[in-house]
């Protein structure tokens, strides 16, 4: 029965079919490259966003085969990434070279916060920053002061430290290349379509095919439009023996128990970083620590697992690992503390014993 329910799915699979592009929250490449040349932009620049993990790389690929043109491959670091998925960019940009590909292969990073994700949580649980981008999965107090179960905060992550950055670099690479400032405007004649490597059974994560900041950039997902899967992506990568860890950072809450069986799993993190699930233990902690004190816009009680646990609870392995990694902790935080006060003043009286 299970069988014939995913030969059914398969065989209904069609974007052209779904809510999201009937309502014309996307379009194809091909409606986009139209919809920007009627505006005039003749000169189409079209971008990888690449994260280092399955669909990204999929589409990467397909560029070193010829199958997909690409003017420029950028990916931005998050600050948060398992250091297997630096190991993954590292190796697909080797293959690059071996495959005698010339498409310029870009880092980037955070406007503003260059060191990610780790930069912001430590701005808020350190100063009175209050913007938190990730979409912790929370808790709520009745006026009886009873518990119950919330939503989740939305995932800006993505957008601030991984759309954007991606969107600013190529604007800054097509300035440069027509010998413009930093800060002039883009010719009217140029148009950006940076291809997003979500898959068909990722369509819920599609809000939009134009960027809010800049108005002659497009976003499309060609994973999308070939109807293709994240499971379609680790076949094709499995079937040419290919890196096959899926993109993500290591305190994401999108990170489940291996018994969901989505793909990405904190016993992964566990066993292969396990200081980096240690530093998540830490922030699971210290975000709820904050939180209680009032001082925050955020007034639900976050956590960074889906059972709305704390990550100490959820996995044995926390105390032990806590303890093993004890002085390694100590010193991130207190290089953390030193950072964070140079670059975005005094640190809290009250957090300063962090």
């Amino acid at each position: 029965m299970i069988l014939e329910q995913m030969d059914l799915f398969d065989n209904m699979r069609d974007f052209r079919l779904h809510k999201k592009y009937l309502d014309g929250l996307f379009k194809t490449k091909q409606e986009l490259i139209e919809q920007l040349q009627t505006e005039g932009r003749e000169r189409i620049y079209h971008v990888l966003s690449f994260g280092g993990g399955t669909q990204s790389s999929h589409l990467l690929e397909q560029h070193f085969q010829g199958e997909i043109h690409y003017d420029y491959i950028i990916f931005s670091d998050t600050g948060a990434e398992p250091q297997f998925i630096h190991e993954q960019v590292d190796w697909w940009r080797k293959r690059q070279v071996n495959m005698g590909n010339h498409t310029p292969f870009l880092i980037t990073r955070h406007n503003s916060m260059e060191r990610g994700l780790e930069e912001m949580l430590m701005r808020y649980i350190l100063t009175d920053y209050q913007r938190f981008q990730m979409p912790v999965y929370c808790n709520s107090v009745n006026q009886d002061g009873e518990v119950k179960a919330g939503g989740m905060l939305p995932r800006q992550c993505t957008v601030d430290f991984k759309i954007v950055p991606v969107k600013q670099r190529v604007r800054q690479m097509v300035l440069k290349e027509h010998g413009l400032g930093p800060k002039q405007q883009i010719p009217k004649n140029v148009g950006i379509i940076i291809d997003i490597g979500f898959s068909y059974d990722e369509i819920r994560r599609i809000n939009t095919y134009q960027s809010p900041q800049y108005n002659y950039v497009k976003l499309a997902y060609p994973l999308v439009e070939a109807n293709k899967t994240t499971e379609d992506s680790i076949l094709f990568l499995e079937q040419h023996g290919y890196p096959l860890r899926r993109s993500r950072c290591y305190l994401c809450p999108f990170n489940c128990s291996a018994e969901r069986a989505i793909g990405m799993d904190w016993e992964e993190i566990i066993e292969w970083e396990p200081f980096s699930f240690v530093k998540a233990l830490w922030f699971d902690a210290k975000l709820r620590e904050v939180q209680s004190t009032g001082t925050k816009v955020m007034r639900s009680i976050p956590y960074l697992h889906y059972s709305r646990k704390p990550l100490s609870e959820v996995f044995p392995q926390a105390k032990y690992l806590t303890n093993v990694y004890k002085k390694e902790l100590s010193q991130w935080i207190a290089e953390w503390h030193r950072y964070i006060t140079d670059k975005w003043g005094v640190v809290s009286p009250s957090k300063a014993s962090v």
